[in-house]
């Protein structure tokens, strides 16, 4: 199952993902969807939260997460709470809001300094769900007289946990992801989110076919790579794409692509035809929309080997669809496979090498990532998707952050 979290912070995307991956679910964030958070004006933290989750699950069609968090302090009356992050005004900064919070706190004995983080996640699975599933985590302490550490964000600085003789900025990631109260939360929302999805019910058969789209950086091997698939799976077509690029002399007109003219292309453009389209190296790609719809209607299953750029489009049209990245297992890799393909010159060559660091920044946007180390096992892992048991290919998975880190350095 795939839900949407509405936010577009990475690091939440990652630790929701680690968490909801065990139980089969995918998490894809909201700017995968060209979503923005909505403005949040809920009294409570609940209420922000729920509004977020409906929000994206009316947009996407998909079930929702979201969260919202804060701090609360005794002397305050549970102040700043869900103004946290603007209690210094619209669009203040971090450290604008600490000194205001101190500021209003001088003269406050230890011993009514009393102060809580709190978090509220919600996971609905509709927009209109009558039943979310609501979350709560809380973490005790004070706040202290002056910042210290430089770790964490937001009021950290100055939150003093209970029984802990270091403030928040000053544990570690992995210490404050144990006891914070985003952790708390999002414990107890894994401990129940599997009754509640069980709950959900299973879309209506319309014998409508599966979209699948896969992309990957230049030289990742994302063309061999669907040849394959496909013959192993002769049940599923591919999409042939428009392109206004110089056909190569192995190449035949509606096989691997339809090659049109710039003209020819902008007419499509200019008609609304174009389901995604893309200026990529000086030349256009685009899926036309009546062929895809056709098959899909029919019954059939379909890939689109797109870039990212045409995912994310297809993302906002067609919410009923798998996304899948493919990585190269080193740069080095990458180089060798874009010169062996003596296709290209130099140039081309240096230009797409150049480019394919900000291609793979995307990976994150996608449901699933396979590396093509092994060909036979990157078809494999494939297969899987396809075959509906991707689950230990999220993208979210912890193993894929050595090589991503090497990838976009």
């Amino acid at each position: 199952m795939k839900i949407v979290l509405a936010s577009a912070n990475p690091g939440k995307l990652r630790e929701f993902g680690e968490l909801l991956g065990p139980l089969g679910i995918v998490v894809a964030s909201q700017s995968a969807f060209g979503l923005t958070t909505p403005p949040e004006t809920g009294a409570t933290f609940r209420d922000n939260a729920l509004l977020k989750a409906r929000f994206a699950a009316r947009q996407t069609g998909l079930p929702a997460l979201a969260d919202d968090s804060g701090i609360e302090v005794d002397a305050l009356r549970g102040r700043p709470g869900v103004y946290s992050a603007r209690y210094a005004g619209e669009g203040a900064s971090d450290a604008a809001n600490l000194r205001k919070l101190l500021a209003e706190l001088d003269g406050v004995p230890e011993s009514d300094r009393g102060a809580r983080y709190r978090c509220v996640v919600a996971l609905v699975r509709g927009p209109d769900d009558p039943d979310p599933l609501i979350a709560e985590g809380t973490w005790e302490g004070r706040i202290a007289r002056e910042p210290r550490g430089s770790g964490g964000f937001g009021y950290d600085p100055i939150f003093l946990p209970r029984d802990s003789a270091r403030n928040a900025a000053e544990l570690s990631a992995a210490e404050k992801n144990l006891v914070s109260h985003r952790a708390q939360a999002l414990q107890a929302l894994v401990a129940r989110a599997g009754a509640l999805l069980a709950r959900t019910p299973a879309p209506t058969s319309t014998g409508r076919g599966q979209l699948f789209i896969l992309a990957a950086p230049s030289g990742a091997g994302k063309t061999s790579l669907v040849r394959a698939l496909l013959a192993r799976k002769p049940e599923l077509r591919l999409s042939i794409s428009h392109t206004t690029r110089p056909k190569r002399a192995t190449e035949v007109d509606g096989r691997e692509y339809h090659f049109v003219s710039v003209e020819q292309f902008k007419r499509m453009v200019a008609e609304g035809r174009f389901l995604e389209y893309a200026r990529v190296f000086d030349n256009y790609y685009g899926t036309a929309r009546e062929p895809v719809e056709a098959r899909l209607a029919a019954g059939g299953d379909l890939v689109l080997e797109i870039d990212w750029q045409g995912a994310r489009q297809v993302r906002r049209a067609v919410l009923e669809c798998q996304t899948i990245f493919v990585l190269p297992p080193s740069r080095a890799a990458l180089e060798q496979r874009l010169r062996s393909r003596a296709t290209d010159s130099a140039e081309v060559i240096a230009r797409r090498l150049s480019d394919a660091v900000s291609d793979m920044s995307h990976w994150g946007e996608f449901d699933y990532v396979v590396v093509n180390d092994e060909f036979g096992q990157a078809v494999d892992d494939l297969a899987r998707i396809i075959e509906g048991r991707g689950g230990p290919l999220a993208a979210s998975r912890p193993e894929l952050r050595p090589l991503l880190a090497q990838l976009l350095a």
